[in-house]
């Protein structure tokens, strides 16, 4: 049993006739007729009489009508509205996104975004959780490294590299280390998700390191604003302590070790039936960040 057919009955029953309902509908008689019918073998009862001259219910059709047209209507009208808000750039946007980067790299794409749709509002979770939780409301995530989950849409926005620094007076009290291996021998300050640092040269050379750091925490803006305070050396995303080191607050150390770079994607269900509010977001971060990326 179709919505659509149970629709029909009502618009037939209330137009009175197979043919007015057809224009009104645009759905030709002939088809009008089948639907009924096969509404009427579902159902196993009879629903219309129809003769030469004129349309009228079976006691069981008029039974049926005066229960569900106004079910039916309310069904319909509800249907339209949410037909209506989902093609409208307005409501409420779910998000969730890493709190790491989200002052530096994201606020401003944000800023800029709720700027352009002013009718759109943005309910914003922040977390270094990997997990992705649909299910708990949000429309999309913001998720960095590889993704493991088939089931979403995975569209990458950006591409960050995780460097060491350290503060003038750290380096000045403590000296620089000359090579990777020496960093054994410096205080270390850690963040989640990095405690662990897996460290690339230019000449591809690899050196792991998991010692336990003198000051860890669970967000990179402690261990950030701990490297300036001259606690040690740190291991931090680059877009977050870029302007760190144009200020000269923090000076990169050993420059030729890095982490391997690490994508940001984009990350929602589906490719089809997204809400107007999701599409309008999904097309302007993507720009944002191209246009960004091309300026850098």
């Amino acid at each position: 049993m179709k919505l659509d057919d149970l629709n029909l009955f009502r618009l037939i029953v209330e137009n009175g006739s197979y043919t007015l309902a057809s224009k009104k509908t645009g759905i030709p008689v002939a088809t009008l007729t089948r639907r009924i019918q096969a509404l009427e073998e579902d159902m196993k009862i009879k629903l219309l009489h129809r003769d030469a001259r004129k349309l009228s219910l079976t006691e069981a059709g008029q039974g049926f009508y005066d229960k569900c047209s106004p079910l039916l209507e309310q069904l319909m009208a509800a249907t339209e509205s949410l037909s209506e808000h989902c093609k409208g750039e307005s409501g409420t946007l779910k998000i969730s996104a890493p709190s790491n980067i989200a002052m530096k790299l994201l606020q401003p794409m944000f800023s800029a975004f709720l700027t352009q749709f002013p009718d759109i509002k943005l309910d914003l979770e922040l977390s270094n959780d990997s997990d992705n939780k649909l299910s708990d409301g949000h429309h999309a995530f913001i998720r960095i490294g590889p993704q493991r989950d088939s089931s979403l849409i995975a569209r990458k926005l950006h591409t960050v590299k995780d460097i060491l620094v350290a503060s003038p007076s750290y380096i000045a009290n403590n000296g620089s280390p000359s090579d990777a291996s020496d960093l054994m021998k410096h205080h270390l300050l850690k963040g989640w998700p990095l405690m662990r640092w897996r460290l690339t040269n230019t000449r591809g050379q690899h050196l792991c390191i998991s010692q336990q750091g003198r000051f860890e925490a669970s967000e990179l803006r402690l261990v950030r604003a701990a490297a300036k305070d001259g606690l040690g050396i740190a291991l931090i995303p680059d877009v977050l302590v870029s302007k760190d080191i144009d200020s000269k607050e923090l000076k990169q150390v050993l420059p030729d070790w890095t982490t391997s770079p690490r994508d940001i994607y984009l990350m929602y269900h589906g490719k089809t039936n997204l809400p107007a509010k999701l599409r309008v977001f999904i097309d302007f971060a993507l720009n944002y960040f191209q246009v960004n990326n091309t300026q850098t």
